[in-house]
């Protein structure tokens, strides 16, 4: 051994040399250590090595300790110089802050950062196989002209518009509420032109929108058939059902189309959180109207002189046939059904008569014989209940039951309607051509119109 080197060792093993560091000169050797790491990582790490080596941990150790220990991102400051270069050494990213005070120094680079997603901020996630891969987007405002056509809803709080806007024609757009038609947000487009009459569609339009009760499913319909399961964000056409679709409902966690090829017309059925469309075996003729709900699915149809109504009780598994008072040389009937009764409008060519059937068609009673004549090319029926339901004509809505006179309702501003019905025995709506939607919280006493801005 070194005579000198001997003496060195012999004077840092003497306690009356340790000294209380001096925290300003602390301070001032870990900033010009880090900064010869950055300039010659490997050279440091050796030449720190080689010097502990030669003078001994114990003396380092005194040298580099204060008298307090704080912990910083999971580190004492006690860490000794040779820990220190070992984590640099292993580091891909050195921290150029590993030399400061406590308090600005950051965690140490090899840990895992924290997520930057925050309480109001979900996480993206991976699209499921056959979902719509749209990105989430900011909220928008409803496009200027903005021209109500359809009208879904899932709650009294809680339903969706499509329409037309000259901002985007050849486009069609959705507004949602969640308030009771206080305020809009408009959901992304998508490219499908919007009609208005039945007798427009094209194997590319829409003219009409459905929503399922967990406010994520929802499909807008017409000709082509678009669907959406993450509540209108990211829509994508569904080509896998072959002909127009006319008509579709969806409860219970399924979702029935009714579809024409031509002239030939066939039922079909998905999950309704899928894409994965199934032909329903029911012989169809010239089906006029399609009901859902938690019991039943059922469809009019007529054929030669006899108008009837097809019943399934077991998800479309079987049905049963049961005739109905409508004129088979006219139309099957339009239905509008609740969880307990089914609600039916037969034209008569001048008229229109309303009948209501409280065991799933089974049997149909006339309703109301003091039912005035009502246009049977103007009408819209709701069902509020299985005791009374809602018919809207030009300026009015009438509350049809079981009396020999319905209480009539004025509705100002409501032209030739096209839709009508309840989410509760409250809270119903009313849409006419126009694009005037009007709503009402009292059972159909009274109407307000809702401004979709």
């Amino acid at each position: 051994m070194d005579p000198l080197e001997g003496r060195l060792r012999e004077a840092l093993r003497d306690d009356a040399w340790r000294l209380p560091a001096d925290t300003a000169l602390l301070d001032r050797v870990r900033v010009s250590a880090a900064a010869r790491r950055r300039r010659h990582r490997t050279a440091a790490v050796t030449a720190v090595a080689v010097f502990l080596l030669v003078a001994g941990m114990g003396g380092v150790g005194y040298i580099f300790r204060g008298p307090g220990q704080t912990t910083v991102a999971g580190k004492s400051e006690s860490t000794t110089t040779l820990e220190r270069a070992r984590e640099d050494a292993a580091s891909p990213t050195h921290d150029d802050t590993a030399g400061a005070p406590a308090s600005t120094r950051r965690p140490n680079s090899t840990r895992t950062p924290r997520p930057t997603t925050d309480a109001h901020t979900a996480p993206p996630s991976p699209t499921p196989p056959g979902k719509s891969a749209t990105p989430d987007v900011a909220a928008g405002a409803v496009p200027a002209k903005f021209s109500p056509v359809s009208l879904t809803a899932a709650n009294d709080q809680n339903f969706w518009v499509l329409g037309e806007s000259a901002a985007g024609p050849g486009r069609a757009t959705v507004v949602v509420t969640s308030d009771g038609g206080a305020r809009f947000t408009a959901l992304p487009t998508f490219a499908a032109p919007v009609v208005h009459a039945t007798n427009k569609v094209t194997a590319g339009t829409v003219h009409d929108l459905r929503f399922a009760a967990d406010a994520k499913d929802g499909w807008a319909y017409g000709g082509a058939l678009w669907s959406t399961h993450d509540g209108g964000r990211g829509w994508r056409q569904v080509r896998s059902v072959p002909g127009l679709v006319e008509q579709l409902e969806t409860a219970n966690g399924t979702t029935y189309a009714l579809v024409r090829d031509g002239s030939t017309w066939t039922l079909w059925r998905s999950p309704s959180g899928e894409d994965t469309w199934s032909r329903v075996g029911v012989d169809l003729h010239t089906p006029a109207s399609l009901a859902v709900t938690s019991k039943v699915v059922a469809v009019t149809d007529r054929s030669g002189n006899a108008a009837f109504v097809l019943t399934s009780a077991d998800d479309g598994k079987t049905f049963e046939q049961h005739p109905t008072p409508c004129n088979a040389d006219l139309s099957g009937g339009r239905l509008s059904a609740t969880a307990d009764s089914m609600w039916l409008t037969c034209p008569t060519g001048t008229a229109a008569q309303v009948h209501v059937s409280r065991d799933g068609g089974a049997s149909w009673s006339a309703v109301s014989s003091g039912t005035p004549a009502i246009s049977g090319t103007a009408t819209a029926l709701g069902a509020r209940s299985a005791q009374q339901a809602v018919v809207a004509v030009p300026g009015k809505a009438l509350l049809v039951s079981g009396s020999d006179q319905p209480a009539q309702t004025k509705v100002e501003g409501l032209g030739t309607p096209t839709y009508a019905g309840f989410t509760s025995d409250q809270v119903g709506y009313i849409l006419d051509v126009d694009g005037g939607l009007f709503r009402t919280v009292d059972g159909g006493g009274t109407w307000q119109p809702v401004q979709v801005r």
